[in-house]
């Protein structure tokens, strides 16, 4: 069994530019199983008072209670929050972008991510004050059903994809740790023989039904913030992380998530001396038996 192995750096810049994420991933060729980032998410709550309008026909200033029935939507937002962006190339090439505001908004529908596979992402947090929140997402699928050819009669047919599935996951970072509040790592599975979806994962199926991963397995941790790690540096290695207990409930689906939270408070602004933070990181799955 090749190794499936997702090596990911974040580098995020506190201006408009930004920088990119870079995405590696090594597939195992002999199950089909394939890991990929697939999506992102981000979020800012406005804590600050002082708000701006525009229309969302013609761009210019609005004033909400002078809007009336058929007129364009008048959308306001604070003028502390503006200016954090995600902006992302798929693997075809197409780019995706998405602005922070006061609602978690992502790059596509949690229900297309599974077809969302991402090239690179560039996170750039240019906004005046602290609070954005940001997540980047990543989807696996499974195994395949691989099927031991039988050598007599008596001989029964085995599956070689069936075994209990480790996660490895890592995640260092430094400098940008003052102004973050928590860092945290989760993921959700759905598995064979178990809720409403039990057989193994054909090679046509390349996303779970409806696009949403049954809940089957779960498991979230917080690695950064109050009784974790604290200052500037953020380290976290978890090893050994079990996505199924019983060997005949292999993955099919999964979404990993790490998420960041930055500190939040209308006085909370921008630090020019950490402006920037370097993240690297891994995901691993493999078949215990078969991991390093």
């Amino acid at each position: 069994m090749k190794l499936l192995v997702f090596l990911f750096s974040v580098f995020i810049v506190i201006s408009a530019s930004g920088t990119t994420t870079d995405i590696q991933t090594v597939v195992d060729s002999v199950t089909g199983e394939q890991l990929y980032a697939c999506n992102a998410r981000i979020r800012h709550v406005s804590t600050g008072s002082e708000q701006e309008c525009f229309s969302l026909s013609t761009g210019e200033v609005c004033h909400p209670e002078n809007i009336k029935p058929g007129d364009a939507a008048c959308v306001c937002r604070s003028k502390s929050n503006h200016g954090d962006l995600l902006v992302a190339e798929t693997k075809n090439g197409k780019v995706q972008s998405v602005a922070g505001g006061p609602e978690w908004d992502s790059l596509v529908p949690s229900t297309d991510s599974f077809g969302n596979q991402l090239r690179n992402i560039d996170i750039a947090l240019g906004s005046e004050s602290l609070g954005a929140e940001y997540a980047v997402t990543f989807c696996y699928a499974g195994p395949e059903e691989l099927l031991k050819q039988k050598t007599s009669k008596d001989e029964q047919v085995q599956d070689l994809s069936e075994g209990k599935y480790r996660l490895d996951v890592s995640l260092a970072g430094s400098n940008y740790g003052r102004a973050l509040d928590e860092v945290s790592f989760a993921y959700v599975c759905d598995q064979r023989d178990r809720g409403n979806h039990t057989q193994p994962r054909k090679k046509s199926d390349t996303a779970p039904p409806s696009g949403r991963v049954e809940d089957d397995s779960s498991y979230e941790t917080l690695f950064y913030g109050a009784g974790a790690n604290s200052g500037d540096a953020v380290r976290f290695v978890k090893e050994e992380l079990i996505l199924n207990q019983d060997s005949s409930q292999v993955p099919r689906f999964c979404v990993f998530e790490f998420k960041f939270r930055e500190k939040s408070g209308a006085k909370l602004k921008r630090d020019p001396k950490h402006s920037s933070g370097n993240f690297t990181g891994k995901i691993r799955v493999c078949k215990q038996g078969s991991c390093p």
